[in-house]
């Protein structure tokens, strides 16, 4: 009797790893069709790390992964492809900026398509109900939260700064509300701000030209329009002698003394591990939406331009640093 339930006790261990061999034999074999939406295609924010990430994770295009892209900023555009994608059954949409991540919000509402994205703030824009509890089949990573700690650190670097100058477009949602974070954490440190609006690049060069005379720095935050004209702020700001500093978006690498906030590439890989642990079967909403992780990264080619001269305690606190 003892042989006859050792004999089926070794039957059914066999049968189970039988099992678990041929269903992972089936996760490796299993191929995926990904959604990628990317509405601004000359920015690297997020997207272009999520594309050099998958294959990290097992994921390479041609082999067992194919992409559906939409890069374009032509929302009509965007709309269509996403719904193409919705109506092609994609095992999973990526999506960089806030409008994007609202269109995909919408037309997989109902479906079991899920979604991540990489964008400012999910929750103000009303994209997930919580960080915790995003709700439907939505997760992502957001960028907001590094813009307080920037300006601190423009003060650790240049203790005098106490004017700042902010050229902005607003031509994304992000841009309004890193304006908001800024101005919270200058009142904070008494710090006055000159906001300069522009819409078009001869405004943005006409405002720098108009730049206060006191202005003991100049800060970025997340327009695309300002930030893809960076050369031509850095240019001003080596005339007057006066620091670039950024809260993401652009940072150190792009040629701004000092950025504090998240990296692209970086970025990607939170997103990247979001969509790996979906695509092995965790539920969007089993998924809490992740901050981004911000890094202090220092520009010394820039610095040195300036004539500014960068404390070594900061320089022993930073993550990156381009000498």
């Amino acid at each position: 009797m003892k042989k006859n339930k050792m004999h089926s006790s070794l039957i059914s261990t066999g049968i189970a790893v039988l099992m678990t061999v041929l269903l992972i034999s089936a996760c490796k074999g299993k191929t995926y069709v990904i959604g990628f939406v990317n509405p601004n295609p000359g920015e690297k924010e997020g997207a272009q790390g999520f594309l050099n990430n998958m294959p990290k994770q097992g994921y390479v295009e041609g082999k067992n992964v194919t992409y559906i892209k939409c890069e374009t900023q032509d929302k009509k555009i965007i709309d269509a492809a996403i719904k193409d994608m919705v109506n092609r059954k994609v095992d999973l949409i990526f999506t960089m900026t806030t409008p994007a991540a609202r269109m995909a919000k919408k037309h997989t509402e109902g479906t079991n398509i899920p979604v991540v994205f990489v964008m400012y703030d999910a929750v103000t824009s009303e994209v997930a109900k919580s960080l915790i509890e995003p709700g439907g089949n939505l997760t992502g990573i957001q960028l907001r939260g590094s813009t307080e700690k920037s300006l601190e650190w423009l003060s650790a670097v240049v203790p005098h700064a106490k004017n700042i100058f902010v050229p902005i477009a607003f031509d994304t949602g992000a841009a309004k509300l890193s304006l908001e974070d800024l101005r919270q954490a200058a009142a904070k440190l008494n710090i006055n701000l000159t906001i300069s609006e522009v819409s078009t690049v001869e405004e943005l060069h006409a405002s720098l030209s108009s730049m206060p005379e006191n202005t003991d720095a100049i800060f970025i935050l997340h327009s695309w329009l300002v930030g893809s004209h960076l050369d031509s702020v850095i240019n001003e700001a080596i005339k007057r002698k006066i620091p670039v500093i950024s809260a993401g978006h652009v940072d150190y690498s792009e040629g701004v003394v000092m950025s504090y906030g998240p990296i692209d590439d970086f970025s990607g890989a939170q997103a990247v591990r979001l969509a790996d642990h979906i695509l092995r079967g965790t539920p969007p909403r089993d998924l809490p939406v992740e901050t981004a992780s911000f890094y202090l990264g220092i520009n010394l080619k820039t610095a040195k331009a300036m004539g500014l001269e960068i404390p070594n305690d900061v320089l022993q606190q930073a993550d990156f640093i381009i000498r």
